[in-house]
């Protein structure tokens, strides 16, 4: 008899995105690698939804705007928030989040201010170059958040990328995870319906997989 999967906790985080000198790009913090989860990982500004925050989706901007504060000093409105992604983890895993991922344009000559001890460090990049660092594995990245800079890197501007969020919460992406030839794979369904299987290597999922169609 299988395990009932933990019921996953509301979260939220923020793209916070800007035109830049390279072009379209985003902000991202460095995890400290003394973390438990995610250490050293180059993320989004995001955390739990907390009480305080409100109930139901409702509560969901309103974390968004009170995390992007406290971990990188930049005030956005919770108005200027536009859901753009949601992942909810695999139901195998012990620890579970239902993510709400949102864009919002950087305010005019915003910079990171950084809290020095859950992010270390921060940098505004293109989400090409973030995935080619990723590549060469000069940067750690979660699973979601290459899916995520694979869907913005299409986009030229900050107006584009903004014009092309759904109205309303997006579908949740739920990943399987499976193995093969003892590599665990996470697998999500493509654009044509079809699954997508992402195979990890040597690493663990979710910081260098390969794209493997079947």
């Amino acid at each position: 008899m299988s395990e009932t999967p933990v019921t996953p906790k509301m979260a939220a985080a923020v793209i916070v995105v800007r035109d830049g000198p390279d072009g379209f790009e985003v902000l991202v913090g460095q995890r400290t690698p003394k973390a438990k989860f995610m250490g050293g990982f180059w993320v989004f500004p995001g955390g739990r939804v907390d009480p305080e925050d409100g109930d139901g989706e409702a509560a969901w901007p309103v974390a968004a705007a009170r995390e992007v504060r406290e971990e990188v000093g930049i005030e956005i409105p919770v108005d200027a928030l536009r859901a753009f992604d949601r992942w909810v983890t695999p139901e195998a895993l012990p620890r579970r989040f239902d993510t709400v991922f949102f864009l919002a344009p950087a305010p005019a000559g915003a910079e990171a201010a950084i809290d020095g001890e859950e992010i270390v460090d921060s940098r505004w990049a293109t989400p090409a170059a973030l995935l080619r660092d990723a590549a060469e594995g000069t940067a750690v990245l979660a699973f979601p958040t290459m899916r995520q800079l694979e869907a913005l890197a299409v986009h030229a501007s900050v107006a584009d990328a903004l014009s092309a969020c759904p109205d309303g919460l997006p579908d949740a992406t739920l990943p399987v995870i499976s193995e093969q030839e003892g590599d665990p794979v996470l697998s999500i369904p493509g654009p044509d319906g079809d699954l997508v299987h992402y195979r990890s290597g040597a690493i663990p999922v979710g910081e260098r997989p390969q794209d493997l169609k079947g």
